[in-house]
């Protein structure tokens, strides 16, 4: 077993990425004309999990050719009830800090006429998206497992050993909310910094993992969540008046809250240069 990721090539796990990709996009596009249109979910399921399986496989494989084993990636698999509990609060703080910001954001702008007629025109058009089986295996399961074998896993690790825990976090993070630039890469970065921080601390990959599951559950739960049908007709006044009291309590939950956010994540990752790297620690170990 290789105490090393030196030769471990991220940019051949890169492009055979790339590669199955547009592979499975090239498959989707030529099969979907023959099946029905309720049958869409599930193709890309299919596809997602054919992309998954393609890269999951290439890099066991990579890694295998490296004589890197996996348990040094990802560590022990028992969890701390305590530790567990921590690292689905800061998940859960994450998310609402995220939501209140927006709340703050709109709060400062509902007055002006072309953010409360957006605003308006997203309230009427509001519906809860399809519920598919499919695709919440896919974000809830697929998603965290996968991303945080490449992005905490193999990256962060990477770097850790070129550089210091701190810039490889930070590269890691960055990486990983570039590739979610549809969700504006900035809550996808802070959580990718949430996910290292705890992986560096529990050289445990399973920590990180669960709180990308309970990330992504609640997100889809939301999305997903019922409204009530009204055939009430909005003004932009009528808007203004209904949001202020909202808008106003995600204000003062954001200024409460981000404080004491910081200072606790402060206070969990001083230090954090000082750490030996997770697969340094497991390799040893």
């Amino acid at each position: 077993m290789d105490d090393s990721l030196h030769n471990v090539s991220l940019i051949k796990i890169a492009a055979f990425s790339v590669f199955a990709f547009i592979l499975s996009l090239l498959a989707l596009f030529i099969i979907e004309p023959f099946f029905p249109n309720n049958s869409q979910n599930f193709l890309k399921f299919l596809s997602e999990l054919g992309i998954v399986l393609a890269v999951s496989l290439f890099t066991v494989r990579h890694l295998d050719r490296k004589k890197i084993s996996l348990k040094s990636i990802f560590g022990e698999t028992s969890v701390s009830k305590k530790m567990l509990l921590f690292s689905s609060l800061l998940t859960i703080g994450k998310l609402i800090l995220y939501f209140s910001f927006a709340g703050l954001v709109l709060r400062i702008f509902i007055t002006r006429p072309e953010i409360s007629s957006f605003a308006l025109s997203f309230m009427v058009d509001a519906s809860p998206t399809e519920s598919s089986t499919w695709l919440i295996i896919s974000a809830v399961i697929l998603a965290p497992i996968t991303e945080e074998f490449i992005f905490r896993g193999l990256i962060l690790n990477k770097w850790a050993e070129k550089s210091s825990n701190t810039r490889a976090l930070i590269i890691s993070s960055l990486l990983f909310g570039v590739l979610h630039f549809g969700s504006f890469i900035i809550p996808q970065f802070i959580g990718g910094l949430l996910y290292g921080i705890v992986y560096i601390k529990t050289k445990k990959l399973i920590y990180p993992i669960l709180m990308h599951v309970i990330n992504n559950l609640i997100a889809v739960s939301l999305l997903l969540f019922p409204t009530t049908e009204s055939n009430d007709v909005f003004s932009v006044p009528q808007l203004i008046e209904e949001m202020t009291p909202v808008l106003n309590i995600s204000s003062l939950v954001f200024v409460i809250a981000l404080p004491i956010f910081i200072f606790i994540v402060y206070k969990y990752s001083r230090n954090l240069n000082d750490e030996v790297a997770p697969f340094a620690f497991n390799t040893r170990n």
